[in-house]
């Protein structure tokens, strides 16, 4: 009964997940990625382990959002460099383009479908494996900061776990991906703090250049 609102969940929230340059919005949308995992999981594990989806999400949106904080992000990303005073972003940092990008995917994705792989996988969650794959590796290759490095990396452990959970129900595989997914999530906290506010150089006085 939930398989549809669901998997539209997932999918919208992979969409800002890659597109958004609000880094709390983007928080907001991992949140709700993990919950619809979360209800996905339901339907193929006990409880116990869809409460740890949530549980792990909850965790890596609190540091991260503790890191934005102490580093005085303010509302938006940083940019992705600066030099002589003028920031430089890349033609793929916009909003737009990548929102452009994220939908061209998604309809790509969409129209593949008959035709995705794993035949022996639930439709759903075939879509959503796929769905989360590709979403993180377009989040890869957009990526400017470290926080959207590590969103895209926890997209391709929660398509991993996703599949590997359908497929075999492992405890300790489990385990082991929920573990790595905070190891990635403390890393990316550190980085985050690390990289500090970015702010414009204070001219010399004097300095007629």
């Amino acid at each position: 009964m939930l398989g549809i609102p669901v998997t539209l969940l997932i999918g919208f929230c992979a969409i800002v997940l890659v597109a958004a340059r609000d880094w709390r919005l983007v928080l907001a949308a991992l949140m709700a990625l993990y919950v619809g995992l979360a209800l996905l999981t339901v339907s193929i594990l006990p409880p116990e382990w869809a409460l740890l989806r949530v549980v792990v999400g909850g965790l890596i949106a609190i540091m991260w959002y503790l890191s934005a904080q102490r580093a005085s992000w303010g509302g938006r990303f940083l940019p992705f460099q600066q030099q002589g005073g003028v920031q430089a972003r890349p033609l793929a940092s916009t909003t737009l383009f990548r929102t452009l990008l994220a939908i061209t995917l998604a309809a790509a994705l969409l129209i593949a479908r008959p035709r995705l792989p794993i035949p022996t996988v639930d439709p759903d969650i075939r879509l959503v494996f796929t769905w989360l794959a590709a979403f993180g590796l377009l989040g890869l290759a957009l990526g400017e900061e470290a926080m959207q490095s590590g969103l895209a990396l926890l997209m391709w452990i929660a398509a991993t776990q996703l599949l590997l959970s359908s497929l075999e129900r492992d405890p300790l595989l489990i385990w082991f991906l929920s573990s790595t997914e905070l190891l990635i999530g403390l890393a990316i906290a550190y980085l985050i703090v690390a990289r500090g506010p970015q702010k414009r150089p204070t001219p010399v006085k004097g300095d007629t250049h």
